[in-house]
């Protein structure tokens, strides 16, 4: 499928023709327990048959014929239980490139990619490189009926951001990513990265991430807005190896652990910048493709004049 502009036919794609043959390979695999058959089965029914997007995904976060034969094996019921949540984005490609419309008409500066719905080795539920989405549905997948559009309209956030929007000259100069690691090390400016690809999502979305996500990480950051502050304050010159909890893990407020709160006081200090902005359009662009350098970072969180407090 592709979405249409003024210009004719977009270029940005999303791309489902992996799931159904990694259930074609899976199916195959339970009607014998010999090894070398199944390994035969996942091979010629996924491998030889994979996607540009999934061949890439296998270079980014692994994955061969053997090693999906062993997560199959290690996760038939869940296998089973998953499929029609993973088919179901088939039925959710029109929603999906609906918002990525909407999106584009707030952002005018948007980048077209590629969206790759694939099945990986259970390690990654999405991942970016340059203007191209790769969603792990073994990982992600929901049992809402549209799960995948906020998860796809965070990720497209950010492959618009600045770091994917550099990152092919980065990986080329050794000098510029040397200089760009001792740029961004602090833990600020990473939550402000993933808080904006919530916020911007919420926005394309156009509904409450908190009424969206009832336990997830934002609805109980607005339960506890002033603890989180108060906690987050306390780390908030921590470099990223110094996380406490704050990305990619737990952090514990008022006696319970929440995963992922720095997205949540990312989110907030985007919002708060927005929110003010008289000039929404150019607030946006401004926040999308800021180089959130440590220096920035800080700068940004000035300007939002957020500081805990419930409005």
């Amino acid at each position: 499928m592709c979405l249409w502009g003024r210009q004719g036919c977009a270029q940005t794609k999303l791309h489902t023709e992996d799931l159904p043959r990694f259930y074609q390979a899976f199916d195959s695999v339970m009607t014998t327990t010999d090894t070398v058959r199944q390994l035969d089965f996942i091979q010629r029914l996924y491998v030889d048959r994979a996607s540009t997007g999934l061949k890439e995904f296998m270079e980014l976060r692994g994955g061969n014929t053997h090693e999906w034969r062993k997560f199959i094996e290690a996760s038939k019921a869940a296998l089973v239980a998953k499929r029609p949540h993973i088919l179901a984005v088939l039925t959710q490609e029109p929603e999906i490139l609906r918002r990525i419309k909407l999106f584009r008409s707030l952002y005018p500066n948007f980048r077209e990619g590629d969206i790759y719905f694939c099945v990986g080795i259970n390690n990654s539920g999405g991942t970016i490189r340059d203007k191209t989405v790769y969603i792990g549905t073994e990982v992600a997948a929901g049992n809402t009926p549209d799960w995948s559009v906020y998860l796809v309209m965070h990720e497209f956030v950010h492959t618009q951001q600045w770091m994917q929007r550099n990152v092919n000259r980065l990986l080329k100069d050794e000098k510029a990513l040397q200089a760009y690691a001792t740029t961004h090390t602090g833990l600020l400016a990473q939550c402000i990265v993933e808080g904006m690809a919530d916020f911007v999502a919420e926005l394309v979305l156009g509904e409450s991430l908190a009424s969206r996500q009832p336990d997830g990480y934002i609805a109980f950051g607005q339960k506890h807005e002033e603890q989180v502050w108060a906690a987050f304050k306390n780390d908030i010159d921590q470099s990223l190896d110094q996380q406490k909890g704050w990305l990619y893990g737990e952090r514990t407020i008022d006696g319970k652990p929440v995963r992922d709160l720095g997205y949540y006081v990312g989110y907030q200090l985007c919002k708060h910048y927005y929110v003010r902005a008289r000039d929404k359009p150019r607030a946006l662009t401004y926040m999308i493709e800021l180089d959130l350098t440590d220096e920035n970072a800080r700068a940004f969180l000035a300007a939002s004049g957020y500081d805990g407090q419930k409005k």
